[in-house]
């Protein structure tokens, strides 16, 4: 029987256990995963990265974490995990300069605002002290839960690159505070990771960067990004998000890290693997192709909107053949294309594998 499914949440973190090396445990040499297309890579590009990253935690007057967030600054960027989830990448410890508290901006704000008040801070900094480091800091912003970001498509937490009139670029990351600190911490510890992986736009760091016709290039493609979803990793009396590793790929292993014991990976691979070209108002089907490191039992398939899709699931109406799969066996996945869509819009999915392990599967509009 065919089933419609909707979204379901990205985000449903478990806590796993304290950061462990890659798991040695026996495997069964008769088993065999499923013949699959490869993970994507994290290219580094240019391989510009803030090599001992000099940290400056940014909060508003009246900030009701100000302290919570001060002292994570202060402990993150020496902690095993930023070292570990850094060393593939040539990012060591870091340092935490002085915090800066400012005061309240009334909202809503505009992501030029933040620029413009980080701006501020830096020209003074950079152009004024020479005992400022280079590269220059990287700012980590707090937005609290009341302050509207209004130029945000979707509000979520994010980095970016502010350009001064001399052609410094300054790393920015924003931290949007959902209002629950353990949250809160782990979306700074992603944003924390991918800029200093990929702090600028020119020259640029570490990020997949898939052609144009790879269903991945609807995804974002940072080092946190790729694992989103995954299980956290506690350390230093923090859940800590983990990072993706074009090591663990090619060693068979589960692609985020740091590893937890036990650590295995199951997933889906597509066909066709690249984006078909689709008319508006008709649909196309893949068929999916369950995978895993070892034996496991039946597992379930969710499914989300692509984080580039220019379509909501709703829109896609999508369809699955089973809700679940394992290893070799195969699942149909059929997306329909709105009839109001234009040519050269994309649309696309994660399927996920419980409600983790993504799999990028998309389409163009003809």
């Amino acid at each position: 029987m065919r089933r419609s499914l909707v979204a379901l949440s990205a985000c449903m973190w478990a806590c796993g256990d304290n950061i462990a090396s890659p798991p040695d445990a026996p495997r069964d040499v008769s088993f065999e995963p499923a013949a699959h297309i490869p993970m994507p890579r994290v290219f580094p590009h240019t391989g510009t990265v803030l090599p001992s990253v000099q940290l400056v935690t940014v909060t508003f007057e009246g900030y009701a974490d100000r302290d919570a967030v001060e002292r994570f600054g202060a402990a993150i960027v020496s902690s095993n995990w930023y070292v570990s989830a850094g060393a593939e990448y040539n990012v060591k410890a870091g340092t935490a300069l002085p915090a800066v508290r400012l005061a309240q901006m009334p909202g809503p704000l505009t992501r030029r605002d933040i620029r413009a008040q980080i701006a501020n801070l830096t020209t003074g900094a950079i152009m004024t002290n020479p005992a400022v480091p280079q590269p220059p800091p990287l700012y980590l912003v707090y937005i609290p839960p009341d302050i509207e970001i209004t130029d945000l498509v979707v509000r979520r937490s994010y980095h970016e690159v502010i350009r001064l009139g001399n052609g410094d670029q300054v790393p920015l990351a924003v931290v949007l505070d959902g209002g629950d600190t353990a949250t809160t911490l782990v979306a700074a510890a992603h944003q924390l990771i991918d800029a200093a992986t990929d702090p600028f736009t020119q020259p640029e760091g570490y990020y997949a960067d898939p052609p144009v016709n790879d269903p991945w290039s609807l995804v974002l493609g940072e080092v946190a990004d790729l694992c989103e979803a995954e299980d956290l990793v506690s350390d230093g009396g923090y859940l800590l998000p983990r990072v993706y590793s074009n090591r663990a790929v090619a060693a068979g292993k589960s692609p985020c890290t740091p590893f937890v014991p036990d650590d295995d990976w199951n997933d889906v691979s597509a066909k066709p693997s690249q984006m078909p070209a689709v008319a508006a108002g008709s649909s196309t089907t893949y068929v999916l192709t369950g995978w895993s490191t070892r034996e496991i039992p039946d597992w379930k398939l969710s499914l989300h909107a692509a984080d580039r899709s220019d379509f909501t699931l709703n829109q896609m109406s999508p369809d699955l053949s089973s809700d679940t799969i394992n290893n070799k066996s195969k699942v149909t996945l059929t997306l329909r294309v709105p009839a109001e869509a234009t040519s050269g819009q994309t649309g696309g999915v994660y399927v996920r594998s419980g409600d983790k392990h993504p799999w990028a599967v998309g389409f163009v509009v003809q």
